[in-house]
């Protein structure tokens, strides 16, 4: 099993998208949100390699049931987990972020 590492900006994706359940009136699904993403990184961390590569050596999961897709990579021994973000966005602002984040 590799260590899992997120970026700080993780820590502030997560809690935006959980907002936007609640702000929307959908009280609760925010904390689904938040303990469904925790879940699929134990996913991540024990079989990362399951996900083929997106974009460089950036690896893509969904949050099933939630549209939201973590990307990720391996940098020496740990997964990177380096954005969160909804699955409808233009890839190519997505692209655009993974590339500032890297």
């Amino acid at each position: 099993m590799r260590d899992i590492r997120l970026l700080p900006e993780v820590l502030r994706d997560i809690p935006d998208a959980a907002k936007c359940y609640d702000e929307d009136g959908y009280l609760g699904l925010g904390d689904r949100l938040i303990a469904t993403f925790y879940r699929f990184l134990r996913d991540i961390q024990q079989d990362g390699e399951i996900h083929r590569k997106i974009y460089y050596d950036f690896r893509k999961v969904i949050i099933r049931p939630f549209p939201y897709s973590v990307f990720y990579r391996l940098h020496e021994n740990t997964w990177i987990v380096t954005l969160v973000i909804h699955s409808a966005r233009r890839p190519s602002r997505t692209r655009k972020i993974l590339r500032n984040r890297k």
